[in-house]
């Protein structure tokens, strides 16, 4: 039974048949877990991907260990979940317990759990220490969740940030004033959208599109 097979069948979204031909496998390699942890997490079945992740742990299968997808995918699980901890714990055995040093995806998906779990100061703090700098995904999911949290103030600090990193993304301008003034900075607010405009960057003001990147 070829571990190709469960990968095709994943991608296919066949879980069911990607699931039986991976029980069959002898000695299934981490390219097989990783097809159907990633499966479930795309798809929302999160308790499920977690649960796999934890049997490659406990099986001790050959002496597989996980690799970046399957931390993304493990990760991302846990934030969609609001399991902070178990995120967390995860997090740090990756290099205790693995010795996998930490990507910026991994990081940026720590930081959606702690955004999306209301703990917007933690997550702030956490991106300020990531080994490979912040991006615009980490700070994505920051103004994402500040907004829907109603927090200006993390808003405000995401937005400022996303209009360093992407100059010519009209809509980080348009938020940010929007937030300046929400915020009773008027000034500021005028001030951004002047310096949209001397970049020759046009978009209506009033109306905003954030993603979290996530």
């Amino acid at each position: 039974m070829s571990t190709k097979l469960v990968q095709m069948y994943a991608d296919c979204n066949n879980i069911e048949i990607a699931r039986r031909l991976f029980d069959k496998l002898s000695e299934p390699n981490v390219f097989g877990w990783t097809a159907i942890i990633l499966f479930y997490s795309r798809n929302g079945t999160f308790n499920e991907c977690i649960f796999t992740y934890k049997e490659i742990k406990f099986k001790d299968v050959s002496g597989v260990s996980p690799n970046s997808l399957t931390f993304s995918s493990v990760l991302s699980a846990c934030s969609h979940s609001g399991l902070v901890n178990e995120g967390l714990k995860i997090f740090d055995r990756m290099s205790t317990d693995f010795g996998f040093k930490p990507q910026t995806g991994h990081f940026t998906c720590l930081v959606d759990l702690l955004a999306r779990a209301g703990q917007l100061d933690d997550a702030v703090d956490f991106i300020r220490k990531m080994h490979h700098g912040p991006d615009k995904h980490s700070w994505g999911s920051i103004l994402a969740a500040s907004l829907e949290q109603q927090s200006i103030r993390i808003g405000v600090q995401a937005s400022e940030h996303l209009v360093n990193l992407e100059l010519e993304n009209a809509g980080h301008y348009v938020t940010l004033s929007n937030l300046y003034a929400k915020a009773g900075r008027p000034d500021d607010a005028v001030r951004v959208r002047r310096l949209m405009e001397s970049r020759g960057l046009v978009k209506q003001f009033g109306y905003s599109s954030v993603s979290s990147g996530s």
